[in-house]
C-alpha cells in the first residue's frame, strides 16, 4: 500500500480533530476561572470538551473527576484515529495507549509507596486500555510488589519480574524506570514491522526522546536517588538518536552532577540543566517543549507518514498536561502570571 493511500484519510480526520485544540484564548479565559466548577463549565460550554461533559452535573463536578474527563477526551480522540488503520499500523497505534496508562499506573504507585487512599485514581481512563491488567488488584495494592504482580499476564511483566526478587529493596523510582524503559522496548517491536521510512522517521522522533528522557533519569537517579553507575546504566533506553550509548555510560558514571552538567553543555540538550534552582522546576516544561519541536520539525520534512498521526498524540498530550496542570493551580489560587510559568504552551501563542 502507498502512503498516500494510508495516510491521506487519517490525515484529513486529524486535520479536522486539530480544530478542537484549545485556543490560546482558551487558555487564557481558563485562568481566569476561580473554581474547579467555573473550569468545567467554560469547557462544557465553550470548547470540544462538551463531548465528554454533557451527563456531568458540573456543581458537583471534582478535581479528580474533571482530570479523568479530560483525558477521556484524549482516548476517544485516539480511538478515532486507530479506526483508520490496520494491521501493524493498528498495532503500532494502540502500544501508545500504553505511554498514558504507565503514566496512571506510576501515579497509583507513588499513592501506594506512601501509603495514600488509591481511591481517587479509580476513574483512571487509561489503565487496562493497552495491558489489560487486573485494575482491581492495582487499586487494592498495600506495596508496589502486589502491583507488580498484578502485571503477570501481561507485555511488561517479564521487565518487571526482577524487582520482585527479596534482594532488591522496595523502591518507586526503580519501579518508574522499568516500566518507562520497557514501553520503549514493546514500542520499538512495533515500529519496527511497519514500513522502512515510517521506522526510520519514528527511530528519529523516538530517540530525541528517548536521548531527553535518559538525561532526565540519569539526573534523577544522582541527584535524587543516588543510584550507582551501573544500576543507572541498566536502566537507560538504548534507542537514542543524537547520544550514542557510549556518552550515556559516561554520563552514568558521573563521579559528581558537576560533572555531569560539563558533560551535558556540550551536547544539544544543554538548556534541560541550568545548574540552579529552576532545573527541577522547569525541566519537565522544557523537556516537553524541545520535543514538540523536534516533532513538528520531523513531521514538516515527511508529509504522509505516521509521524503525523504521532505528532497529533503528544500534542493532544500536551493540551491535556496543560489543562489538568491549569485545574491543579486554580484549585490552589495560583496568580496567573505565575501559573503560565508552568504551562508547556505559552500565552503568546507558542509551544
Amino acid at each position: 500500500m502507498s502512503n498516500i493511500s494510508r495516510f491521506a484519510a487519517v490525515n484529513t480526520k486529524i486535520k479536522t480533530l486539530e480544530g478542537e485544540f484549545l485556543s490560546i484564548e482558551d487558555y487564557k479565559s481558563i485562568l481566569e476561572q476561580k473554581s474547579v466548577a467555573d473550569v468545567a463549565r467554560y469547557l462544557k460550554s465553550e470548547t470540544a470538551y462538551k463531548e465528554v461533559l454533557e451527563s456531568i452535573d458540573i456543581n458537583k463536578v471534582h478535581r479528580a473527576n474533571l482530570e479523568s474527563l479530560v483525558k477521556q477526551k484524549m482516548l476517544n480522540n485516539i480511538d478515532k484515529i486507530i479506526h483508520y488503520f490496520n494491521g501493524n499500523y493498528k498495532r503500532f497505534i494502540n502500544t501508545l495507549y500504553a505511554k498514558y496508562e504507565i503514566e496512571e499506573l506510576k501515579a497509583i504507585a507513588r499513592a501506594v509507596y506512601n501509603g495514600m487512599d488509591t481511591k481517587p485514581y479509580r476513574n483512571s481512563v487509561f489503565i487496562g486500555k493497552y495491558s489489560k491488567i487486573d485494575e482491581e488488584r492495582v487499586f487494592n495494592a498495600k506495596y508496589i510488589r502486589d502491583i507488580i504482580e498484578a502485571f503477570e499476564g501481561t507485555a511488561f511483566f517479564r521487565y518487571l519480574q526482577p524487582l520482585l526478587d527479596n534482594n532488591i529493596k522496595e523502591n518507586l523510582f526503580r519501579f518508574e524506570m522499568v516500566l518507562d524503559a520497557s514501553y520503549y522496548e514493546i514500542l520499538q517491536k512495533e515500529w519496527d514491522r511497519l514500513d522502512k521510512h515510517d521506522t526510520e522517521v519514528l527511530e528519529k522522533a523516538q530517540g530525541i526522546m528517548a536521548d531527553l528522557l535518559n538525561l532526565q533519569w540519569i539526573y534523577r537517579g544522582i541527584k535524587f536517588y543516588h543510584l550507582s553507575p551501573e544500576e543507572l546504566l541498566n536502566y537507560t533506553i538504548h534507542i537514542g538518536y543524537r547520544l550514542s550509548d557510549s556518552f550515556i555510560k559516561q554520563l552514568c558514571y558521573s563521579k559528581s552532577l558537576d560533572e555531569f552538567y560539563e558533560m551535558t553543555a556540550q551536547t544539544r540538550y544543554s538548556f534541560l540543566f541550568k545548574n540552579d534552582e529552576t532545573t527541577d522546576i522547569f525541566m519537565e516544561r522544557r523537556l516537553e517543549r524541545h520535543m514538540y519541536f523536534e516533532l513538528k520539525a520531523v513531521e514538516r520534512s515527511n508529509p504522509m507518514t505516521i509521524i503525523t498521526t504521532f505528532a497529533y498524540i503528544k500534542l493532544m498530550e500536551i493540551e491535556v498536561r496543560d489543562l489538568i496542570s491549569m485545574i491543579e493551580m486554580i484549585r490552589y489560587g495560583m496568580p496567573e502570571a505565575e501559573a503560565e510559568k508552568y504551562l508547556i504552551r505559552t500565552l503568546n501563542g507558542g509551544v
